[in-house]
């Protein structure tokens, strides 16, 4: 009974975008107009949705693994600076994060303001502690001595981090990645505060599709997010 409470609100959107609409709201009766309307006059949103994710979360697999080694293995006043630095954007409301980013990137030389660029820099920034949690969480259960012990061999340091630590990692930076990748997604807070007319997200189109009372739209776009995060 709680789980169905839990996802009921899930049930009725993916409901309610079938249901046929007009500009007094919804009509009756069952179609896949909404769908249909998404896919005409709103497919750059959701291409826009997924691209700038994808971008995003492979900056955050590279950047979390270096940052979740440097946090474990190299304790000391920087690896704590680091830790503390790397979660203010997750624990800063996400329009804040979007105003900074304005005031930061609205005068030369760079101008970024309403970009892809600037979505996909907030993505990585606001996303990022999600992967570098788990990174370290993995990290800290391996043993250091399987990296000195390639190290003693002959591999250099860096060489070892890559062939070595990395691989052993992996797991862990993935399921971060996950996570990270379907908060971008879902991401509004931010992106609402830096999108333009070209850069707009599927999570910025729900809100404006329900200022604009076109909820079965809304709920079409709602839906296509639901699937792709329980896929």
């Amino acid at each position: 009974l709680v789980t169905l409470i839990g996802i009921l609100p899930q049930i009725v959107v993916i409901i309610s975008s079938f249901i046929q609409t007009d500009f007094t709201g919804f009509i009756g009766g069952f179609s896949l107009d909404n769908y249909t309307t998404i896919f005409k006059r709103l497919g750059t949103n959701i291409r826009n949705t997924f691209a700038f994710s994808t971008v995003a979360i492979i900056f955050i697999i590279i950047i979390g693994m270096l940052i979740s080694y440097i946090i474990v293995r190299q304790k000391g006043v920087a690896g704590q600076v680091m830790d503390l630095l790397i979660m203010f954007p997750y624990v800063i409301p996400g329009a804040v994060l979007g105003i900074s980013l304005i005031v930061a990137f609205n005068k030369q030389p760079l101008i970024l303001t309403g970009t892809a660029i600037i979505m996909i820099i907030a993505f990585i920034v606001r996303k990022l502690p999600y992967t570098v949690r788990s990174g370290s969480a993995f990290l800290q259960q391996m043993d250091p001595s399987v990296e000195e012990a390639s190290i003693n061999l002959g591999v250099s340091p860096m060489k070892t981090f890559f062939k070595v630590t990395a691989r052993l990692m992996a797991p862990g930076i993935f399921s971060g990645a996950i996570l990270s990748w379907i908060t971008c997604i879902n991401e509004l807070s931010s992106s609402v505060m830096l999108y333009s007319g070209k850069t707009s997200t599927i999570s910025v189109t729900i809100y404006t599709e329900v200022v604009r009372n076109s909820y079965g739209t809304a709920a079409a776009l709602a839906s296509i997010l639901t699937v792709s995060t329980i896929i």
